[in-house]
């Protein structure tokens, strides 16, 4: 069978391509016996550069990477590569899909748009709408990556429960760095010797960033030797925030060898985010032996499994009760550590992998 993968909305690597990139690498692997053909841009070309016998990269070179001539090809010019290509069965890695093309399983991560007014713009948010519609009525089937989001897609895009599929993200593979570049990193942030607690991901209003720093304001009133160190696109509001203490340190947009050296050298990372599809970062912080404090709502229980404290994202005083349990308990940062790698274990995406193969597998029997 021809596999497409529609990759050609991508153009720099956040959350959603790293799922899409491990996801991609299992599934070409584990299934050896179709052929996948991957739409790309000139600039996802270099983020799912996977090489083996069995896929394809289909290059469309843009001379302007704007959302609109991306969204434009994907809706028309896309078509009409399929039907060259003799697709028998696109699948989609997040909501960028074309609309009314039937051949499809389209991933939803999350409903972060319908719950938060502003998560996306007027005229992002009527896209997205025609792509939930597609979702519902010209896909296959919907994949989510929790049985939180599962419900979500069910309750607010009333898509019968037996079309969505979940598949949880695997265990996540961070980049080795050694003790020079390691240094390096630390030295360029001004880390080196300070203790400090860890914040990585975007800074959208769902993300609770004003509440954590709400939180550490509290906290440092108590503890004057802890740096919070917050990794992540800037955003001047939150820079101008009038709670903002000088223990606080923006990086801005990282790399993925410096996200490894401030995960491996913090005290905990802290996630307090009022909604998430899955929440990787709890994964990640596990995988290297990092305590993980994280909210009690949306996935998060789900994902962090007994490997987490737990706090209430709306109450800035919970989320220092979590920054004074880790710094003063070395039995229960160890304890969570030891749970965090146990948890682990039920993520793998050899096994995601496999079961949307199963799908893939079992799609003959629709007539394309």
């Amino acid at each position: 069978m021809k596999i497409g993968i529609n990759l050609i909305q991508y153009t720099d690597v956040q959350g959603i391509e790293v799922f899409a990139k491990n996801l991609l690498l299992s599934l070409t692997r584990q299934g050896a016996s179709h052929e996948f053909i991957f739409f790309v841009n000139q600039e996802s070309a270099k983020i799912f550069n996977i090489k083996a016998d069995n896929v394809k990269i289909v290059v469309k070179n843009f001379k302007k990477l704007s959302k609109l001539n991306l969204i434009s090809y994907q809706q028309f010019g896309l078509i009409r590569d399929l039907k060259k290509e003799k697709i028998n069965l696109l699948y989609c890695p997040s909501t960028a899909a074309p609309i009314f093309y039937k051949n499809k399983i389209i991933t939803i991560h999350d409903c972060a748009s319908l719950r938060f007014k502003d998560e996306a713009g007027l005229i992002s948010g009527l896209y997205l709408k025609l792509i939930y519609f597609s979702a519902k009525y010209f896909s296959l089937k919907v994949i989510t990556v929790s049985n939180f989001a599962k419900q979500e897609i069910i309750s607010l895009l009333k898509i019968p429960p037996e079309k969505i599929v979940v598949i949880f993200e695997g265990a996540p593979f961070l980049i080795g760095v050694d003790e020079k570049k390691s240094a390096l990193a630390l030295r360029k942030f001004e880390l080196i010797n300070k203790k400090y607690f860890f914040y990585v991901g975007n800074l959208r209003p769902r993300k609770n960033i004003p509440k954590l720093l709400e939180a550490w304001a509290y906290f440092i009133s108590l503890h004057k030797d802890y740096f919070l160190v917050i990794a992540g696109k800037n955003n001047k509001q939150i820079d101008e925030a009038p709670y903002l203490k000088d223990n606080v340190i923006f990086t801005g947009v990282i790399s993925e060898e410096e996200k490894t050296v401030l995960y491996k050298n913090s005290l905990s990372l802290v996630f307090p985010s009022l909604y998430e599809g899955f929440g990787l970062p709890v994964l990640e912080a596990q995988s290297l032996g990092i305590p993980v404090i994280t909210s009690d709502i949306s996935s998060l229980p789900e994902v962090a499994g007994d490997g987490a404290i737990f706090v209430d994202p709306c109450d800035y005083k919970s989320i220092s009760l979590g920054l004074e349990k880790i710094v003063n308990s070395s039995f229960l940062k160890t304890e969570l550590i030891s749970a965090g790698y146990q948890n682990l274990a039920r993520f793998s995406w050899d096994k995601s992998a496999l079961l949307l193969l199963a799908f893939i597998n079992n799609s003959e029997k629709y007539d394309f």
